[in-house]
């Protein structure tokens, strides 16, 4: 073998097996660099997480200075509304407190009228003797007044009693039969029907039944007025106070 033959000889890689020479190696990976972090103890600052804030601007209050201007306007922006719902619980507490401690009437608060007394007044001011019966036993009145009602509406006297029982209740309406065309009557007997007649101390009343109700009526004249009575319950009840309301016209202009 010549020179030539064995420097190419040398220059070929020697190979062993399925080994490769040296320089067909691979070169093997190289571990990451250590971050920041790790090298410098930590400057990147701790990790956000998502714990919940245990009151409002918490998170925010811990990137700030103590006392800075940061850190109020943080405050105001935040607790505002807190501040907001302390005073409206405040206000709801005195309204309660208020409430409790305010007096009560005691004993039955149902509405009486003394009747007699409106009348009194009314009296003169009505072109026509008041009818004002007595209060029958176990009644009491709830209204009265002197007022232009119905329709057409006239100057009419009206009167409202309750039984004590809440059971039952009648009302009179007294006008003046010169002025009072046959509509005023009529306008509150829409839902009725006529029924018969009843003949109160003399005086003739035409009977009226309400359609589908229990109501009672009984229309009538007496001493140059319109009456009519409207009511629950039984005729004898209606009648026997129509009957006294009848005998009582000018009772108290006399």
């Amino acid at each position: 073998m010549d020179r030539s033959e064995r420097r190419e000889d040398w220059s070929r890689p020697v190979r062993t097996g399925d080994n490769t020479g040296v320089n067909d190696q691979p070169h093997a990976p190289q571990p990451p660099l250590p971050s920041s972090t790790a090298r410098y103890g930590g400057l990147e600052g701790p990790e956000e997480t998502d714990t919940p804030e245990l009151f409002p601007g918490e998170k925010a209050l811990s990137r700030t200075r103590a006392g800075s201007r940061e850190e109020m306007r943080i405050l105001r922006r935040h607790y505002n509304w807190v501040n907001m719902v302390i005073a409206l619980v405040a206000c709801l507490v005195l309204v309660l407190a208020a409430l409790a401690l305010a007096p009560r009437p005691s004993g039955d608060i149902t509405r009486e009228v003394e009747y007699w007394t409106v009348a009194e007044n009314a009296q003169p001011a009505a072109d026509f003797d008041l009818a004002v019966p007595d209060m029958p036993e176990g009644w009491h009145s709830n209204a009265a007044s002197f007022d232009h009602e119905g329709t057409p509406a006239v100057e009419t006297w009206y009167v409202s009693l309750v039984a004590d029982d809440d059971e039952g209740w009648m009302s009179l309406r007294q006008t003046d039969a010169e002025e009072t065309p046959d509509a005023w009557a009529e306008s509150y007997l829409e839902d009725f029907a006529e029924t018969g007649e009843s003949d109160l101390g003399g005086t003739s009343f035409t009977r009226f039944e309400g359609v589908g109700s229990s109501d009672r009526a009984l229309l009538g004249q007496a001493d140059g007025t319109v009456l009519l009575f409207i009511g629950s319950g039984e005729w004898a009840q209606l009648e026997a106070w129509a009957e006294d309301a009848t005998q009582s016209v000018g009772a108290v202009a006399d």
